[in-house]
């Protein structure tokens, strides 16, 4: 009896060491570095420091202004995406071609970064870009765009949009196909347009799916590393340091500074886990002011 019920434990041990090694064990050094003078630039050897590394981000200017730019990729390219793939998805149901469009919808999402990177460093080249070729043939001027620093951020703003929506629209369109045809049916009989169907019978079965949208796009979005990684290298100077690139450049590219690097993670872990409760907490207090709706 003792070996049967010893056999489930045993089948479960290598998937419970393998998350161990791979999640747990990398989040407590994280942890422990995080209060240690760690930088293997210096030495393998290591020394409690306390709270130093985390008052260090506070007077390091990069970090600072890699702060900043994550916070407005955040606050513009996150609302647009939910704007425009909400949107596209009600625009295109029902339509002719519907299936083949919305395949085509997709295909930013499933082009590797690494690929998207590079066609985007050739679409915003000074010279022979196609986007200021396009933008020449009504009188604008050629455009920098990753040489001068505010369109570099909007250069990676677009970007961002343009890889990023297509996952809103799937979510959202995905949601579409399950609601009822019967309420909205009920709801025309009653005399209801299509905005006021939208409005009071499919918007609001959609607002979970909206919510957890959001809250992927805001987890993503403060880890957005690769695209900066292919085209901007974080310049010029540090105008398009994402918070996460940031992070490698001091950890592993530049700095080998483990200890630093890890209180800057657990900073931005902190930031995630704090904006998502902020996000939920506001969609709860909708609730209970009466402009959310019935809780499903």
């Amino acid at each position: 009896m003792k070996n049967k019920r010893l056999v489930p434990w045993l089948m479960v041990l290598p998937v419970l060491a393998l998350f161990l090694s791979m999640t747990i064990y990398p989040f407590a050094f994280m942890i422990w570095a995080s209060f240690r003078h760690y930088d293997l630039s210096k030495g393998a050897e290591t020394r409690f420091i306390g709270l130093a590394n985390y008052f260090q981000i506070f007077s390091d200017s990069t970090a600072i202004e890699s702060f900043k730019f994550t916070a407005k990729l955040l606050a513009i390219a996150v609302p647009i995406e939910l704007m425009l793939g909400i949107g596209v998805a009600f625009l295109i149901r029902g339509v002719r071609g519907e299936k083949i469009i919305r395949s085509s919808l997709l295909v930013p999402m499933m082009v590797p970064a690494a690929v998207s990177g590079v066609a985007w460093k050739m679409l915003y080249n000074y010279a022979f870009g196609p986007v200021n070729w396009f933008l020449s043939l009504f009188g604008v001027p050629k455009i920098s765009w990753l040489g001068d620093m505010n369109y570099a951020q909007l250069g990676i703003i677009l970007i961002d949009i343009w890889q990023w929506t297509p996952f809103v629209f799937l979510m959202i369109y995905a949601g579409l196909q399950s609601v009822p045809q019967d309420l909205i049916d009920a709801a025309r009989v009653d005399g209801a347009d299509w905005g006021k169907v939208f409005l009071h019978v499919e918007f609001p079965l959609l607002r979970p799916l909206i919510l957890v949208a959001l809250v992927l796009r805001i987890i993503d979005c403060l880890k957005t590393f690769d695209i900066v990684f292919m085209t901007t290298w974080g310049g010029p100077g540090a105008a398009t340091h994402t918070y996460s690139f940031y992070i490698y450049k001091v950890g592993i590219s530049f700095g080998w500074n483990i200890g630093y690097a890890s209180a800057l993670s657990v900073l931005l872990l902190l930031v995630s886990m704090l904006l998502v409760n902020v996000v939920f907490r506001l969609v709860r207090m909708r609730q209970q002011l009466g402009f959310g709706g019935e809780e499903r």
